[in-house]
């Protein structure tokens, strides 16, 4: 039996809203703690995070009482304030060694997004991490100072003995910052989509989301400069100009982050069609599968992408895809979607005009993405980790 000390600490911040890298973390996990040759100790450094409730309500109840607290096991990245950063210097003072013949018990430790500690590394156990993207690094435009100068540190101490990069585009950009690494250590493991994203026409979705209009172009991820939502608006403008269609919105679904203001402003602009435009904020699961299903075409914008998970979504639920042509992106769409810059909004908008008065090639990428989906699987995912 091996045992595996899995770090949940980004999942639990995520307070029950999974978006990105919190999915991942949640699916690995549900995939791996059903593996009869694994047991899955879930590891919390901060008390009181409310780790037995999350699990129970994630339907992972059996891991309740395999719950590793060890509080304030520092990581290079950790966003503490000045008291959690003296009282966690002084707990790994005293306790470093204690923590370490702690953590010596477990075969591996596996971490999806937070850095490991160097008393983990210092440790007999194996370490295994995955990097997402190299974000911070390559646009720092797009995050804060503050995380980026830490994200560089961390991927400067990284040194786990295999590192799983999400695509071949993160695998090259983690290398070139990273050449000193053993490239033999680090590995390409795609993610997947849940079962539950499947076409489904019930129920009808777009009155409970404030959509209007019997069509609707849709786009999900969280409202970030780097999602492109601004680009999106502005040629979905353009689209409804020249071909003065009336029956269809564009409907924006995600958290909102640092740059969700100008997205905002820019619709509260649109005087003349801002009831085709909904921004509706944070959607639970249990909508997302319908909203995919119904809508005439996903797209998704984006200037740079680890991966590109609500790509595979949307191809998984049967939906026509539109996607960049950067990064990732290309791996996971493969020939099932229709490629765009991301940076011309004339061309943009003629791809939206094009599936909107084309329902030969909306279905043709319907049925492409459908049958591209099934490539990719959480079994497969964790297959290649373990």
């Amino acid at each position: 039996m091996i045992k595996v000390l899995y770090d949940i600490e980004q999942l639990l911040s995520a307070k029950g809203k999974e978006t990105g890298i919190c999915r991942v973390s949640l699916e690995v996990l549900k995939e791996l703690s059903q593996r009869s040759d694994y047991e899955v100790y879930p590891l919390v450094t901060i008390k009181n995070k409310g780790a037995a409730e999350y699990l129970k309500n994630k339907g992972l109840e059996s891991l309740v009482e395999r719950i590793v607290y060890l509080p304030y096991l520092k990581k290079t990245t950790k966003c503490y304030n000045w008291r959690q950063k003296i009282k966690s210097a002084l707990l790994m003072r005293y306790l470093g060694e204690r923590y370490k013949r702690e953590i010596d018990k477990y075969d591996e430790y596996i971490s999806i997004f937070s850095p490991i500690s160097d008393i983990v590394y210092s440790s007999h156990v194996r370490t295994k991490i995955f990097v997402q993207d190299l974000i911070p690094i390559k646009f720092p435009e797009f995050v804060s100072a503050e995380f980026a100068l830490k994200y560089k540190k961390w991927m400067a101490n990284l040194k786990a003995d295999e590192v799983f990069c999400i695509s071949h585009s993160t695998r090259r950009d983690f290398l070139a910052e990273r050449p000193d690494y053993d490239e033999r250590k680090v590995k390409v493991v795609y993610l997947a989509a849940d079962a539950k994203f499947k076409p489904t026409s019930s129920p009808d979705i777009r009155e409970k989301y404030g959509i209007k209009t019997k069509k609707y172009f849709l786009a999900v991820s969280e409202l970030t400069e780097r999602k492109n939502f601004e680009h999106l608006v502005r040629a979905f403008l353009r689209f409804l100009d020249n071909s003065k269609a009336e029956d269809v919105s564009l409907a924006i679904i995600g958290v909102k982050r640092a740059g969700y203001e100008a997205l905002n402003q820019l619709v509260a602009e649109q005087k003349s069609h801002q009831d085709k435009i909904v921004l509706t904020g944070f959607v639970a699961d249990e909508d997302m599968a319908a909203l995919y299903s119904q809508a005439e075409v996903f797209i998704y914008p984006s200037l740079y992408e680890g991966f590109g998970l609500p790509v595979l979504e949307a191809m998984q639920c049967g939906t026509a895809v539109v996607c960049s042509d950067n990064s990732s992106l290309p791996e996971v769409g493969g020939n099932a979607v229709q490629y765009i810059s991301g940076r011309d909004e004339d061309e943009t908008a003629q791809v939206l005009s094009e599936l909107y008065s084309n329902d030969a090639l909306k279905e043709k990428l319907q049925t492409q993405g459908l049958e591209r989906a099934k490539q990719f699987s959480w079994k497969r995912t964790v297959d290649e980790i373990f």
